[in-house]
């Protein structure tokens, strides 16, 4: 009976549905990873085309006499500082962007500016500084026909340039007046020795020394291996021995250069990816003033580069007055910075007993209605405070001849033969 049993039950046909069901469970998780990567693949896919897409539509304008679109330049963003220089670079000079030629230290650039005044009694005044000195400058010519002005500037230049376009220009230390332009937002490219890397967007390639202190408190200057025009244009295109030692300099004093961000590579290729490096581009500019300045808290009066403007500025005015020049420093306190530039600086300015003119007495510096919509003084700011200039030069001439008219007077007396009888 037993037998019976156990061979109707051998003989029973077997279900396959539970193996199935466990083999399809176990290829499920297989399948659903194979669905995800196929759409993961198309996301990518679409991706590249879409990044193509933008690339073909809209492509920025090759020559630098262009005027990009705003779609153009926004897309464009992201770019590696070599490759905007490859569209701006030329051949020569003529045939390159016209900012390859700007701010450079180069005495030779400045062979047709004023070295005397027009009239035998007027005044030249010769400014040092950025775009807010040539607008006061320019602004001073107008306002007084009796006044000459020697104009030498760069874009958004920090002290450093300014500092050694003074101590460069030999032809204008025949000036009755050295204006010294200080920007407030341009103290943190005191950390660089070049503007590429500032202006990402618009490279601007002129060179200036980068300033140390030695144990004594002196500046040392650490000169840069290019330094005009036309060799920074030699050493762009031939990519040779000095375009290597000034990458090294940058790498060294120039806060901002990142390998990643200075070089041409695959990155430029792609929209998304160059987006991503905007990103990273952003953050490096953010924090270009950590330690050196803190919003609502002002410069830090031990940052590096505070201790080496206020050298900077004893041996400019010590220099003027050595040419008999009169100093004169002018605090250009841009959107935001109230205050803080003329804090930070007060002290030191008061021991030199130089002129000093804080725009920010007279254009508030947290007033949006100072500014433009470029970030510059509106022309009504811009006319205030070349008025208050005028009034100082203006006083401390009368004052000086005054003096020298009491001194003449004092000699005059003196040389009178006294009466014995």
């Amino acid at each position: 009976m037993s037998q019976d049993v156990s061979k109707s039950v051998s003989s029973a046909p077997v279900s396959s549905t539970g193996g199935n069901e466990r083999q399809d469970r176990s290829a499920f998780p297989y399948r659903q990873l194979a669905s995800r990567w196929r759409v993961l693949l198309w996301i990518v896919v679409w991706l590249i085309l879409v990044d193509v897409g933008l690339t073909v539509l809209f492509p920025f304008p090759r020559m630098f006499d262009e005027r990009p679109t705003w779609a153009q330049r926004y897309f464009d963003r992201g770019r590696s500082v070599e490759g905007k220089l490859n569209r701006m670079v030329g051949d020569d000079l003529e045939n390159s962007a016209p900012i390859i030629s700007s701010g450079w230290i180069d005495p030779n650039d400045w062979r047709d500016l004023p070295q005397a005044p027009q009239g035998d009694d007027d005044l030249l005044v010769s400014f040092y500084g950025m775009s807010f000195t040539n607008r006061a400058s320019d602004a001073l010519v107008e306002l007084d026909g009796n006044i000459t002005t020697r104009n030498i500037a760069a874009p958004s230049a920090p002290p450093n340039h300014t500092f050694a376009a003074y101590m460069a220009d030999e032809e204008g230390r025949n000036a009755d007046y050295a204006v010294f332009g200080i920007l407030a937002s341009s103290i943190r490219r005191m950390r660089s020795m070049s503007g590429m890397n500032w202006t990402y967007s618009y490279p601007t390639p002129y060179t200036y020394p980068y300033y140390t202190l030695d144990d004594e408190g002196a500046l040392v200057a650490n000169e840069p291996a290019i330094s005009t025009a036309p060799e920074f244009l030699t050493a762009f295109n031939r990519q040779d021995e000095t375009w290597t030692t000034f990458e090294d300099q940058l790498e060294r004093y120039d806060y901002p250069f990142k390998p990643l961000l200075f070089h041409t590579n695959a990155i430029d290729r792609s929209v998304f990816l160059r987006f991503m490096r905007s990103e990273w581009i952003g953050r490096t500019t953010t924090s270009s003033e950590a330690g050196l300045y803190e919003f609502g808290q002002g410069f830090n009066p031990d940052a590096e580069q505070v201790r080496v403007l206020q050298a900077m500025l004893a041996d400019f005015s010590q220099t003027a007055r050595d040419a008999g020049q009169v100093p004169v420093v002018m605090l250009f306190s841009n959107r935001g910075y109230g205050s803080d530039l003329y804090d930070v600086l007060a002290s030191e300015l008061a021991r030199l007993d130089v002129l000093v003119l804080d725009t920010n007495t007279i254009a508030p510096a947290n007033d949006p209605a100072s500014f433009a919509r470029d970030g510059h003084f509106t022309d009504e700011a811009n006319i205030n405070v070349v008025r208050a200039l005028r009034e100082m030069i203006r006083a401390e001439r009368d004052k000086v001849r005054a003096l020298s008219r009491l001194a003449d007077a004092s000699v005059t007396v003196c040389s009178v033969p006294l009466d014995t009888t």
